[in-house]
């Protein structure tokens, strides 16, 4: 990551600490069972939609996004993972210039 954007890889790494820390307290692991994820989906669903005392069916697609997505990045390597989260960082701090030079180099 020599050459990268630096903001984007503060960024990239406070993202990829907050998931691990997520991953930690919910005991999420990359070889769950579709019925482990698919009960931590129904019981994360349920709470927030207590919590915002709205309807279960408002919330569920959101937790399952978020749940699946966090048994995936359980399974990367550290190096996976903050190259993955600086990918999706990258364009919300690159210059124009940085943006242009990558597509650049995906042109190519």
């Amino acid at each position: 990551m020599m050459d990268k954007n630096p903001q984007a890889r503060t960024l990239a790494f406070k993202r990829c600490v907050g998931k691990l820390k997520k991953i930690k307290e919910l005991g999420i692991t990359p070889d769950m069972s579709e019925d482990q994820i698919e009960e931590m989906i129904e019981r994360l669903a349920t709470a927030k939609a207590a919590e915002k005392e709205v309807n279960l069916s408002e919330v569920v697609s959101g937790q399952r996004w978020y749940v699946t997505d966090l048994v995936h990045f359980s399974g990367l390597t550290h190096e996976e993972q903050l190259e993955a989260e600086y990918n999706n960082s990258f364009a919300e701090t690159a210059s124009e210039a940085e943006m242009i030079k990558a597509m650049a180099a995906i042109a190519a």
